[in-house]
């Protein structure tokens, strides 16, 4: 048989075992996260927080299964928004996001200001227009990022675009930074993990305005049955004291 033939009845013969290569694994359910020490993180390689402990709860309501990958935030968000079947936590819920994504349930309150360090008096301030007068560290794609963006701060004029809360914490305390946008609660976690437990924080009093909540979202061109199969077991889990419990922590 000619050579030309030959590898033309290959390339026919071989084509569908990459199509559904690759059909499974869009069908394979994925998870995404960012690092957060209050919600979600790996201690010695193991997956902890109340966030990770919500997630195994639907999980197993739904009989699935799913490893968790721990990326920079903007990575995750860019997968979870492009690829079927992919979880992603734990995700702010806005408007801009709202079509983009089934959220499954709520495993946080979370809130935002305008934290500086006490040490630098000079730094604190009490509205939008007083921090765009300084530095402030925030994450790539964060929906605090996406706010300030829409509050009229950029890269050009104030923001320091880190990716990750660590990062985004030592260039705080550090000095390199005049702000951070984020959870109080966020901040001083870190800086016991980064060994600067001594350094003292400031912000204004939290009101309602400053108040979010986080969800665990499904990206929205994932397969039915893997949807109504999870949004059945958020809403069995929810309705569990365990559930409860873990999102008052």
């Amino acid at each position: 048989m000619p050579l030309k033939v030959i590898i033309i009845l290959l390339l026919f013969t071989t084509q569908p075992c990459y199509s559904v290569a690759a059909s499974r694994e869009s069908a394979e359910l994925m998870v995404v996260a960012n690092t957060n020490s209050l919600l979600q993180y790996q201690d010695d390689g193991v997956n902890k927080g109340p966030s990770i402990e919500i997630l195994n709860g639907i999980l197993t309501e739904a009989q699935l299964q799913a490893d968790v990958s721990f990326m920079p935030w903007a990575r995750a968000f860019s997968i979870a928004q492009n690829r079927p079947n992919t979880l992603i936590l734990s995700m702010i819920r806005t408007a801009e996001r709202e079509s983009s994504f089934y959220w499954l349930l709520k495993v946080s309150h979370i809130v935002r200001v305008f934290i500086s360090l006490k040490s630098k008096p000079e730094n604190y301030v009490d509205s939008i227009e007083q921090a765009k007068q300084k530095i402030i560290a925030v994450i790539l794609d964060s929906a605090a990022h996406k706010e300030l963006t829409i509050a009229g701060f950029s890269e050009q004029e104030n923001l320091y675009i880190v990716s990750s809360d660590e990062q985004m914490v030592k260039l705080l305390a550090t000095g390199r930074v005049d702000l951070v946008y984020t959870d109080p609660n966020n901040v001083t976690s870190y800086l016991k993990k980064i060994n600067m437990p001594h350094v003292e924080i400031r912000y204004k009093e939290i009101s309602v305005q400053n108040q979010r909540n986080g969800y665990i979202g499904l990206s929205i061109n994932s397969d039915k049955e893997i949807v109504e199969q999870l949004q059945q077991a958020a809403k069995r889990f929810s309705k569990t004291t365990e559930y409860t419990s873990l999102l008052l922590q």
